[in-house]
């Protein structure tokens, strides 16, 4: 009776279990022996059922939840000390309560900022990074400007130039002369345009238009070209006066043939020295000219130097091409008889 009175109170020391187990109560030792036997049976195999159950208690293998399952509950100790599992058929009974949680105990887990999320078995890197306040909104692509390139003036009235001489090549002289005019407005101290308008107006009659755009020209900057022009085209308009004064202005720009001009226009003023020495400048750079020799022969026969005037003339017989009459006029004043 002491062996079971003490398991009875190891088993009420460890789960206090008195409410789930009947435990019959010990009747006292002044009862009759034949109705104490089947008590003490009873209470034998009630003892020998709480021990089993102690065994199994003691010796049953505790049952670690899977690392990779779902998080569960955590229920009360207290509940699972008070309520010993009496046999492996009570816990294979018990188990799919237990590991089974419900939908609303476990909440869905949010994935943490740069933590990877299983996708179909893979893990894949998710950045929930917040985007800065300024790049929130919608970035818009600002429209692309192209920028057109600005000609200068100078540029502008260079490309009218080319237009003009294709134009004037091409027999279309009025237009040409539009396109000069449009070059001139947009650089007026475009020189060679100007020179080369000034020409085409000439060829076209329009000699008064061309002397005034010269004029201007020059008046706008002393140029020898300018000048030079200005005075040719004065000699062809009979203005010699006018003409050798407007040479005399571009002296440093002289060319042999505008020496010759110039020698030409002092003989017709009677400037008879004065035409043999530009006779002479220009024969300098071209001896070969019979032409101009013929007039420094004029020249110095006008001053008297008949000499001088003999040998010019027989040079320019020996270098020159002329009509009959002037070769014959050469002979005689080079004293030569005879073809």
């Amino acid at each position: 009776m002491s062996v079971i009175n003490q398991m009875l109170r190891d088993l009420d020391a460890r789960g206090r279990a008195s409410a789930d187990l009947p435990v019959a109560p010990i009747q006292p030792l002044g009862i009759k022996r034949r109705s104490a036997w089947p008590a003490l049976g009873g209470a034998g195999l009630l003892a020998a059922g709480a021990a089993a159950t102690y065994w199994m208690l003691t010796a049953a293998p505790t049952m670690d939840a899977p690392q990779d399952g779902p998080l569960v509950a955590r229920q009360d100790s207290k509940a699972v000390d008070t309520h010993p599992v009496a046999a492996p058929a009570v816990q294979a009974a018990l188990q799919p309560a237990v590991a089974a949680p419900s939908p609303a105990s476990v909440a869905p887990r949010q994935p943490q900022e740069g933590e990877s999320v299983r996708e179909g078995g893979r893990p894949r890197e998710t950045s929930l990074r917040p985007l800065p306040p300024d790049q929130g909104a919608l970035q818009v692509e600002p429209a692309v400007v192209k920028k057109m390139t600005v000609q200068s003036p100078e540029a502008e009235a260079q490309q009218h130039v080319d237009e003009a001489q294709m134009l004037r090549r091409a027999g279309k002289l009025d237009a040409a002369i539009g396109r000069y005019r449009q070059a001139l407005e947009r650089s007026p101290g475009m020189t060679g345009a100007r020179l080369q308008l000034a020409r085409l107006l000439q060829e076209t009659g329009q000699a008064d238009a061309s002397l005034s755009l010269l004029r201007a020209g020059y008046e706008l900057r002393a140029d020898d070209g300018l000048a030079i022009a200005t005075g040719r085209l004065l000699a062809e308009l009979g203005q010699q006066a006018a003409a050798l004064d407007w040479l005399q202005r571009g002296q440093a720009g002289l060319r042999p043939a505008d020496h010759a001009l110039m020698a030409v226009l002092l003989s017709q003023t009677h400037r008879h020295e004065e035409a043999s020495r530009a006779y002479q400048r220009a024969l300098a750079a071209e001896p070969g000219q019979g032409g101009w020799l013929l007039g420094l022969g004029l020249a110095l026969e006008a001053q008297g130097r008949l000499e001088e005037a003999r040998t010019a003339y027989r040079n320019a017989l020996d270098r020159g091409q002329f009509k009959p009459e002037v070769m014959q006029f050469l002979r005689e004043r080079s004293g030569l008889s005879g073809p």
